[in-house]
């Protein structure tokens, strides 16, 4: 589910403050209250600083980086460093 913005949750508030036929009932108070809450939660997300990437995706860009470093070596008739491949055939 995808989750909404703050302008977002502070439309549908605005729209459920407009319910002219459903003004004084339980209905739209108690859609506000949940929309409320829901905007208040919202503006106390932990903004923590971001991690690591994940060591498969890290180890799935580095193969791919040795194969491709490989093979431009191969093109200019090079000779391969021996890490490469060891450090290649570990994944």
């Amino acid at each position: 589910m995808k989750t909404l913005t703050h302008d977002q949750i502070e439309s549908v508030i605005d729209w459920l403050n407009s319910w002219e036929q459903l003004k004084g009932t339980a209905i739209p108070l108690r859609f506000k209250e949940d929309w409320t809450n829901k905007l208040n939660s919202h503006s106390n997300i932990d903004n923590t600083p971001l991690g690591l990437k994940p060591k498969w995706i890290h180890d799935l860009y580095r193969k791919k980086e040795i194969t491709e470093a490989i093979q431009r070596y191969i093109e200019h008739d090079k000779d391969i460093p021996r890490e490469w491949v060891k450090e290649l055939l570990s994944y």
